[in-house]
């Protein structure tokens, strides 16, 4: 089995034959660096999906595909995840041109915990069954860079966790072509926890001053988070009858991350972006690059979106959407 490159095939993507190694991970791959115009290079890899890089970008990946200790498995979880989003997509001009300060802010990225891990591969294992009771195969050679593992012996350490849940039927079996499961009862109803849980959510929470000045600030804000494959979700937006500070925690508590425009220094941001901290889940953080030294001290520590314009908002909000959460799967995107 050769991961997603099995999928393009199948989708009638033919051409893709193995012809080189991956920049990134070392595995077989189809590499095409035909985009002279573009300066850049495509690879199709089973364990890092499809994805394009910069000429400059590859001589970094060279430098850590070198170290085995480089983190060099959270780019092909995040490249993955960002190409499985993608599946059926032909026009190889979409996918977006990964440069070396793309690939670095990728490596800074912390390693999931264990319980985030689990559920990533859980999920995984549901897209490939084609409902309850069907039998089929995990490739752990080629997938575990969907949960963000270091290799194929941590995915089958989560397989086997998995199964001592109770939330896989067989015990796995690991061979050469990877390992057999059916997902049990007890899966798809923590399927469905998940899901109701917010993690799952397509709803992107969005935090900012509502004066009309910052209108086209929402507007790139919403189309980053559309784009991106998520559902922007602003309260002065949204049809309710219920107490308004009730409706704020209910929708926060439906959305999967926050957007938290800190421009204008409101207490209302800090306070909801604070509660979305409170419930474990991810706050994005952006402010005008003007007014970044008024952000409150608490949150000078985080990582901020500085932008100087709403085009640059909307450019580094979407890859900084897409580098931590992957694509979406909201169908109006």
């Amino acid at each position: 089995m050769l991961g997603s490159l099995m999928y393009y095939e199948l989708k009638g993507q033919t051409g893709f034959k193995i012809n080189g190694n991956c920049p990134i991970c070392n595995s077989q791959a189809y590499i095409d660096s035909a985009y002279l115009s573009t300066f850049t290079t495509m690879a199709v890899c089973g364990i890092c999906g499809k994805f394009r890089y910069s000429h400059h970008a590859e001589l970094f990946l060279k430098d850590v595909s070198n170290k085995s200790d480089s983190g060099r498995y959270k780019l092909s979880h995040i490249l993955r995840t960002v190409s499985d989003g993608a599946r059926g997509i032909r026009d190889n001009s979409l996918f977006p041109v990964y440069s070396v300060e793309d690939f670095e802010k990728m490596l800074e990225r912390p390693d999931p915990p264990v319980q985030e891990k689990l559920s990533a591969l859980l999920k995984h294992l549901s897209t490939i069954s084609a409902f309850p009771g069907y039998k089929t195969e995990f490739d752990s050679a080629n997938d575990y860079s969907v949960l963000c593992g270091k290799n194929a012996i941590e995915a089958n350490f989560y397989m086997n966790s998995l199964y001592e849940q109770g939330l896989i039927v067989e015990k796995p079996l690991y061979t050469n072509q990877g390992t057999t499961f059916t997902l049990s009862a007890k899966g798809w109803i923590e399927l469905d926890r998940i899901a109701k849980s917010g993690s799952e959510s397509s709803n992107a929470f969005v935090a900012m001053w509502f004066d009309p000045s910052r209108k086209i600030f929402f507007d790139a804000m919403n189309t980053a988070i559309t784009n991106a494959g998520y559902l922007a979700i602003r309260m002065d937006f949204v049809e309710h009858i219920n107490h308004i500070d009730d409706e704020i925690i209910s929708q926060i508590r439906q959305s999967k991350f926050l957007v938290a425009d800190l421009s204008g220094q409101k207490n209302g941001v800090y306070h909801e972006a604070g509660f979305m901290l409170g419930l474990g889940r991810p706050v994005i953080w952006a402010c005008e690059k003007d007014q970044l030294n008024e952000v409150h001290f608490d949150t000078r520590q985080y990582n901020t979106i500085d932008y100087t314009d709403a085009d640059d908002l909307r450019k580094r909000l979407q890859f900084r959407i897409e580098s931590i959460l992957g694509k979406g799967h909201n169908k109006s995107a």
